[in-house]
């Protein structure tokens, strides 16, 4: 994954909207005002096809279902981090994977989601890319790593051996993942991926 890890420090350099610091990073107003893609509500979008937002076929916006997109303010903060990791999921596609959809001429949507189930067979990699893109970009490690560090000076003296337990570890994310604007079991998955806090 390490060419997703330069991608995002590529855009990290090049947006002061994602630099580290700008936790939690407005997904939102990069993809609309920076990259001036469109958001396009879609009525039942979930409901229809699995998913709260889609790039477009030809990448000049980003699908985003209608219902999650008016609750984006007044909604409950777990939803409002999963559209919000949802769309970075969906940037990864629109920086990393651009060459994928354009040859296959999508008329519309529900061609562009039938042949989304698959990516022609290229799925699961895909979409692994795409996780790890939005986890490291809406979790910088840095900022993540300096939580840790001053969460477990504490520890040392409370429980040594605080490393080894699941139920810590889950406490401990489930304690800093609103500063990230993601939930949870995201900051879990960078806990492992960027080998701060493996699990036991």
């Amino acid at each position: 994954m390490e060419h997703v890890w330069k991608k995002v420090e590529e855009l990290r350099n090049q947006y002061d909207l994602l630099k580290a610091d700008r936790t939690p990073i407005d997904v939102f107003t990069f993809f609309e005002v920076d990259l001036r893609l469109d958001a396009i509500e879609f009525p039942s979008l979930t409901a229809k096809y699995r998913v709260e937002a889609a790039v477009k076929a030809d990448f000049s916006g980003i699908y985003v279902d209608q219902e999650q997109y008016k609750l984006m303010e007044r909604g409950p903060d777990w939803k409002l981090a999963r559209l919000r990791f949802t769309v970075a999921h969906e940037l990864a596609h629109y920086f990393l994977h651009r060459d994928v959809p354009q040859a296959e001429h999508f008329a519309s949507l529900p061609d562009f989601a039938r042949w989304n189930e698959d990516y022609g067979g290229r799925k699961y990699t895909l979409e692994q890319e795409a996780n790890e893109f939005a986890g490291r970009l809406l979790v910088p490690e840095p900022r993540l790593r300096a939580c840790y560090d001053s969460f477990s000076q504490k520890m040392w003296e409370i429980l040594p051996s605080f490393t080894q337990s699941e139920q810590v570890r889950h406490k401990f994310a489930e304690t800093i993942c609103r500063r990230f604007g993601v939930n949870a079991d995201v900051i879990v998955i960078r806990l492992d991926r960027d080998g701060i806090w493996s699990s036991a």
